[in-house]
């Protein structure tokens, strides 16, 4: 009923998401469906904007910046009373998710600002080509995995896949979980479980495009994302059987020349969540544009 629920509010995000730019991946209808088991969504307009605010655990705050055309300080000074709900502001409230260009609507004095790690941006043309010594580890894992896996295949997500790719992340975050006793990165491990099991299930209503590999009968990697804008595509997910070699490397190249992407020329694969494993990775394809994001909250003792 929940999922239904929020389903329903697809249409009113996106004609506002369209209003203005969207730079980050936060900005679509999926990455809030993602986090639904996390928290409760409420939708509020505010001056002229949709805001909307998460619920959950401490407290609440703004998943995105208030979605417009415009919007202004009183619109922000709003959007934290309503947070506040009637009493002091915590240092839970907060709007998540602010590309560098809006900064300067929060103005200076009454706000903290907290850069978040930047979100990686690739020239899709790199990405398939894979030219020149920039790329020779990422040829060779590409065709080491063409040369041992001769009975693979590369194709659309079905309904029928969600078991097999649901298995396939417990082997890929066990593996992982066991190889780093890093406390923030297994409980990310936890909350993913359930994020692709959510969007896996509701890929079609969600417009996904989701790709699975397969060796056999076997799933050995699945992947899916989203178009952002009319040039951006963000793959959201990415999972490959740590057993088979170069899969994640094929398995990235062969979604980027996805002809369903056939109109993108950006392909955004999201932040590396401060993590210099993860950094290393997204650094090794060469991104050609790294895009900002913000946390901002209101000073404690302010007195708006």
């Amino acid at each position: 009923m929940k999922d239904t629920a929020l389903l329903d509010q697809k249409p009113l995000v996106d004609s506002y998401l369209n209003l203005g730019a969207r730079p980050l991946s936060g900005f679509s209808f999926v990455s809030l469906f993602a986090w639904c088991d996390f928290f409760d969504f409420e939708f509020k307009m505010v001056q002229d904007c949709l805001c909307i605010f998460a619920h959950g655990g401490p407290g609440c705050f703004l998943y995105l910046p208030p979605l417009g055309k415009s919007f202004g300080p009183s619109t922000i000074e709003l959007a934290f009373k309503h947070m506040a709900h009637g009493g002091r502001i915590k240092a839970v409230n907060r709007i998540e998710n602010i590309p560098g260009n809006l900064l300067s609507a929060f103005g200076t004095g009454s706000y903290n600002q907290y850069l978040k790690p930047a979100e990686y941006v690739y020239r899709k043309e790199d990405l398939i080509a894979l030219k020149g010594n920039a790329y020779k580890s990422q040829r060779h894992d590409c065709n080491g995995f063409i040369a041992h896996q001769a009975a693979h295949s590369f194709g659309p997500y079905m309904d029928a896949d969600f078991d097999l790719c649901r298995d396939l992340y417990e082997r890929w975050a066990d593996d992982r979980a066991q190889s780093n006793s890093d406390d923030v990165y297994r409980s990310m491990l936890q909350e993913n479980r359930l994020v692709h099991a959510r969007l896996l299930k509701y890929w079609q209503a969600l417009g996904l495009i989701a790709r699975v590999l397969k060796k056999g009968e076997q799933v050995i990697g699945y992947t899916f994302g989203f178009a952002l804008d009319e040039n951006t595509f963000c793959v959201y997910a990415e999972i490959s059987d740590l057993k088979v070699p170069g899969a994640a490397a094929y398995m990235f190249r062969s979604f980027c020349a996805d002809r369903a992407l056939k109109d993108f020329n950006r392909i955004n694969t999201m932040d590396d969540f401060a993590m210099p494993k993860v950094a290393r990775a997204k650094q090794a394809y060469h991104p050609s544009e790294l895009i900002a994001s913000y946390t901002v909250s209101l000073k404690i003792g302010d007195s708006r």
